[in-house]
């Protein structure tokens, strides 16, 4: 399977596909409320138990929910791109979130109030619907993120977390450390070193300098397991929603 076009042509916002599923005209009423910002790698978008003050669509980094151990280990519980959007407490009028998020892919973003969010959420209309089947969508990524890390190869989920990687940035290479996929995939780093060499000496993917690169996209969906194309239509399925 070929890898999806994630950045669309147009305005900013059109790169976000919540965003570009809007119309041209509730589009145009909000634009003015998404600021554009730059996504640092690590940089802090909510922390446990904190009161949310603004929400973002990603347009070309890529957002990681983790939660965190006593121990202070951390297993990521979904990632969010620009099929999606960071701050969905406040969709469920809970204002507060249980979960970490941070930049994990820097790129680009918008970045709203989350005061001026409820506000187009609570009037109902187009942006109401598209954050209800996003939420239901990301609903099913985690429970089927938690099936895989329950049933399959580590080697099977690297490669799904690379290809879904790979969907949401421009080009084949992105930054990556091995300490920091260790942590997203909640094992160990000589444990995910292991996994990752094996992709890299079948010649599916280069690793250098913390950088991967995707060599062999079809090889690599190859060696993924089924979860990738049950969460890759999901969001194909998303992306269509509004379309015009």
């Amino acid at each position: 399977m070929a890898k999806p076009s994630v950045v669309p042509r147009g305005k900013p916002g059109q790169r976000n596909h919540l965003l570009a599923s809007l119309s041209a005209k509730d589009f145009k009423r909000i634009e003015p409320l998404l600021l554009p910002i730059h996504f640092e790698i690590r940089m802090p978008l909510h922390e446990p138990g904190k009161t949310i003050t603004d929400v973002y669509f990603p347009v070309s980094g890529i957002a990681s929910l983790v939660t965190t151990m006593e121990d202070g280990a951390t297993v990521e519980a979904a990632t969010v791109g620009n099929e999606g959007m960071v701050g969905l407490p406040m969709f469920l009028e809970t204002g507060t979130v249980s979960l970490e998020a941070f930049v994990q892919v820097p790129g680009q973003a918008l970045r709203m109030k989350a005061a001026a969010f409820r506000n187009e959420i609570k009037n109902g209309g187009a942006l109401f619907d598209i954050i209800q089947h996003y939420t239901q969508t990301l609903l099913r990524l985690i429970a089927q993120s938690a099936a895989c890390n329950r049933l399959h190869t580590l080697r099977q989920r690297c490669a799904r977390w690379l290809l879904m990687t790979h969907d949401r940035v421009d080009g084949d290479d992105f930054l990556l450390t091995q300490e920091f996929l260790s942590q997203m995939l909640g094992v160990r780093r000589a444990t995910v070193t292991v996994a990752a060499g094996e992709l890299r000496q079948s010649g599916l993917i280069r690793y250098r300098q913390g950088r991967i690169e995707v060599i062999d996209r079809e090889g690599l969906e190859g060696a993924a397991c089924e979860c990738y194309l049950v969460i890759r239509r999901e969001f194909d399925r998303l992306a269509t929603l509004g379309a015009n």
